[in-house]
């Protein structure tokens, strides 16, 4: 049987709603809800996890040491009715746990929960096996993404072999900064560093589901770097570069959002770049600094949008909310402070790729001095 099967089983012997999550408390499986179910039932089928206050709520009746089932109470706070606790157990761990939500007017005896224990087990062994199995994968993926040669192709074999990734099927990679919502059954996830690196198989014809994760991730509150779409797994790597580089412009640059992807950030691209590579001794001019350094920030801004705007005073002075004679004053303290002549188009370009790359590469680089030029 697998975990829908269980899941069904389980509902229709009970005549009950039931759903499964893993010891996470992250969504697995769900059977057909009956109407009316209640608040706390809906929010994790619809955000595919708990909330932490749910969590903690159910823990603190043994759930995860019990080798029976545990009935709770209704828990108004967060919307749930009383529950039943099937403990998913296998070799005497706990790898998730059923809950059971009665119909209306229906009742679930103690002899009715002993009947359904073995299809527990059953799910407990599922999990076990699969939370072994994924773990392999997360190190394989890690090891794709960032190993050695001869480790990358070892663990391309895996993926490979795993069925996951079928000859056809495109791939794209995502770094997830924060929560990550439960995705999809075929895809994998490692954590690298501070990041989780997230690979998607994404087949012909279908909607993107990195796209979806993406947007489930921000819901959550999370930050998301999307790497390029790429037809040959192989390429993964280079996605996850991409994918890297995107969030961290998720990070510092406000107007992109939570979720940057990659082929969208155009100039952006080169603000993540090694300050080692040069880039930002070649972006960070003394021009640049000054103006950065200088303590009105006022003026720093101001500078953006003016050239935002391609040095439309109008448009720049109704986005600051100032009066245009205010703006001209600022663009001539701009100009005095960086050196420059903002009429002139090579010194304009300069401070406009100076202070919106500078966001990012700045702090790395605000302790060393500058390149004599």
């Amino acid at each position: 049987m697998i975990l829908d099967e269980i899941v069904t089983a389980v509902s229709e012997q009970l005549a009950a709603s039931v759903v499964l999550v893993d010891k996470a408390f992250s969504l697995v499986a769900y059977s057909a809800q009956a109407p009316g179910v209640d608040k706390a039932r809906v929010q994790s089928i619809l955000m595919r996890s708990c909330s932490p206050g749910a969590r903690e709520w159910y823990e603190q009746f043994g759930i995860a040491n019990s080798t029976t089932p545990v009935r709770t109470p209704e828990y108004s706070e967060i919307g749930a009715a009383p529950r039943i606790c099937l403990p998913a157990r296998y070799a005497g761990t706990t790898y998730g746990y059923l809950f059971v939500l009665p119909d209306e007017n229906g009742a679930v005896s103690d002899a009715d929960l002993t009947a359904v224990m073995p299809l527990a087990e059953q799910a407990g062994q599922i999990l076990a096996h699969s939370s072994h199995d994924n773990y392999r994968l997360a190190a394989a993926v890690a090891d794709l993404l960032e190993g050695e040669r001869q480790a990358s192709a070892r663990a391309l074999d895996r993926i490979e072999n795993s069925g996951l990734f079928p000859n056809g099927t495109s791939v794209a990679v995502l770094a997830i900064d924060g929560l990550i919502p439960r995705p999809g059954s075929r895809t994998l996830l490692a954590p690298i560093g501070s990041l989780t690196a997230v690979m998607v198989p994404i087949a012909d014809g279908v909607d993107d589901p990195a796209r979806a994760i993406a947007d489930n991730a921000r819901l959550a509150g999370s930050l998301v770097g999307m790497g390029e779409t790429y037809r040959d797994i192989r390429a993964a790597a280079r996605s996850w570069q991409q994918a890297k580089i995107a969030v961290r412009v998720a990070h510092y640059g406000k107007s992109i959002g939570p979720v940057a992807d990659w082929t969208a950030l155009g100039i952006y691209r080169l603000a993540a770049c090694s300050p080692s590579s040069g880039i930002a001794d070649a972006v960070l001019t003394p021009s640049v600094r000054a103006l950065l350094d200088h303590r009105n920030t006022d003026l720093l801004v101001t500078a953006q949008t003016y050239l935002n705007h391609a040095g439309d005073t109008a448009a720049a002075a109704a986005e600051l909310g100032i009066h245009r004679q205010t703006l001209y004053y600022r663009i001539a303290k701009i100009e005095e402070i960086a050196g420059l002549d903002l009429s002139i188009g090579m010194q304009r370009l300069e401070l406009h790729v100076g202070i919106t790359l500078g966001h990012f590469l700045y702090a790395q680089n605000k302790d060393r001095p500058a390149r004599e030029h």
